[in-house]
């Protein structure tokens, strides 16, 4: 679990993102890290993405290094008026083993038994997919980029990543270290926030607000 009690005194709001529409979201396939650039209209929903939040405070965009991700940075970043995108190693997707790159219409069939390991546990069920202790971890280290970024001083810190990796970002700041439960941040630069609220009050104390908004709005598509 991620104690943001820890954090000086201040309001911050902590933005997530999923990539916009990529190559291997059209083919239907599971990414991973199978590097798919975006489409045409994945630019256009990290354009439309990146002036819904402009004037939303936005100092620091981070990303995954895979191209989808990477270049739906760059466009927000750019649009939102936010600099350039920083890489973080630690936003990348989630392994998916031997289901990479394969259609998921073909998986039950050619990969049956990673498929019933996949219904009953998650990506903990398929071959050469990523680990949950693993993930937990990688998400720790995301939080603790992060928190830096926001004792240096940032307080508008928007990451880019991915539809798995993001679940564990959620799951890690409320303490849950399995698969379950999953949480709806599946629409292509679909957009939640975190925000974050410490007040001194005195004797050294603070006050300690944490909201999650699960905003999801597909702001692209004129639904924010």
């Amino acid at each position: 679990m991620v104690d943001f009690s820890q954090l000086h005194s201040g309001t911050a709001s902590f933005w997530f993102m999923r990539h916009g529409q990529s190559g291997g979201n059209v083919k239907g396939v599971p990414q991973g890290r199978a590097d798919y650039p975006l489409t045409d209209l994945g630019r256009l929903q990290a354009r439309e993405a990146g002036r819904w939040l402009r004037g939303q405070g936005i100092d620091l965009v981070l990303s995954s290094p895979l191209s989808r991700a990477r270049e739906t940075a760059e466009i927000v970043a750019e649009t939102a008026g936010a600099g350039e995108a920083v890489t973080v190693e630690e936003l990348t997707e989630i392994d998916t083993g031997v289901f990479t790159d394969l259609p998921w219409t073909d998986i039950p069939a050619r990969l049956a038994d990673s498929y019933r390991g996949f219904q009953l546990k998650g990506w903990e069920g398929v071959e050469g997919a990523e680990r949950a202790a693993d993930l937990a971890a990688r998400a720790e280290a995301a939080w603790a980029v992060l928190r830096r970024h926001y004792e240096e001083g940032k307080r508008g810190i928007l990451a880019v990543s991915h539809a798995g990796f993001l679940q564990w970002m959620i799951r890690l700041t409320f303490g849950h270290e399995t698969w379950m439960p999953l949480f709806g941040l599946t629409g292509n630069c679909g957009v939640s926030r975190l925000k974050v609220e410490n007040e001194p009050v005195d004797g050294g104390r603070f006050s300690h607000y944490t909201e999650w908004t699960m905003i999801n709005a597909r702001p692209w598509d004129g639904r924010g």
